[in-house]
């Protein structure tokens, strides 16, 4: 199995025109940096007209070994409009690499806030993916706790590659509920993928949040926080599910950690290099 390990400059960064947010590269995927309430700012912000269309991941160890195996779909993920470090493993690198204390932007956590300010700027919501029974629990909960929110509309599509006919039904249907925000349910790489080629068809914000529905709905139980906080709900899923999770667990936080591993060695071979040559690192 191939890691991709690149020679970089000492602070490879994007900043969008606009944006409060820092993107910083951590094994090849550009992820964005910055406080909580700008990530929320931001992500409000994309979803501020209808006739903008925009996506944003939400990167895990999961989505970065992906990426860096397949080089279209890092292609994919660093061109998403902001790229959340949804997992701590991701946050933790980025201040490993650059001694940036970045908290970690977990879909779980975003979702509510999203929810929130949806309801206050009674921006339309239409959820992609999941089933009808977990999006009907998404519906019951939303309407306790932001009865503000209208959730506009609800397409599961089939487990198969769809027909040009079929996609563009489902384009259709989510332009003409006027939904500001997307979320989008479908698993990686899958729904990242469905977002890129959507951009510029889909008119609004789209948002990979994946297992966030389930547990918003109440579907699926999230890690108790002392987990969350020690980067353990790893541990938590993979105990919940260990038939379906325990090889892609063991394969991918492998790979991740040899990568980081790596990445750390060429920066300290970087700085020895510079220092031997009279400049300072």
């Amino acid at each position: 199995m191939s890691l991709l390990v690149t020679s970089f400059p000492s602070v490879p960064h994007i900043q969008r025109e606009g944006s409060a947010l820092l993107r910083l590269l951590v094994l090849d995927v550009y992820v964005s940096t910055g406080e909580k309430e700008d990530f929320l700012r931001e992500l409000v912000r994309l979803s501020d007209h209808r006739s903008q269309s925009a996506y944003v991941c939400f990167v895990n160890v999961h989505m970065l070994v992906e990426a860096n195996r397949d080089s279209k779909f890092r292609e994919i993920v660093n061109q998403a409009d902001i790229c959340c470090p949804d997992g701590l493993p991701v946050a933790i690198s980025v201040g490993w690499f650059y001694a940036i204390r970045q908290a970690q932007i977990a879909g779980p956590d975003t979702l509510p806030r999203l929810m929130e300010m949806a309801g206050k700027l009674r921006r339309r919501i239409f959820i992609l993916g999941s089933t009808d029974a977990v999006v009907e629990r998404f519906r019951e909960r939303a309407a306790i706790e932001h009865p503000d929110v209208v959730i506009c509309g609800h397409f599961c599509p089939p487990f198969r590659t769809l027909l040009a006919e079929e996609d563009d039904l489902i384009v259709e249907q989510i332009n003409r509920s006027r939904a500001d925000m997307i979320f989008v349910a479908l698993g990686c790489p899958k729904q990242e993928k469905w977002m890129a080629s959507h951009r510029g068809r889909v008119n609004g914000c789209m948002f990979g949040l994946g297992y966030a529905i389930p547990v918003y709905a109440g579907v699926e139980s999230r890690a108790p926080r002392w987990m969350i906080e020690h980067g353990l709900e790893w541990f938590f899923r993979l105990s919940s599910d260990p038939k379906r999770l325990f090889k892609r667990y063991v394969e991918t936080n492998s790979v991740f950690i040899r990568g980081m591993v790596l990445r750390w060695f060429f920066i300290r071979l970087e700085k020895v290099y510079l220092f031997f040559h009279g400049k300072q690192a």
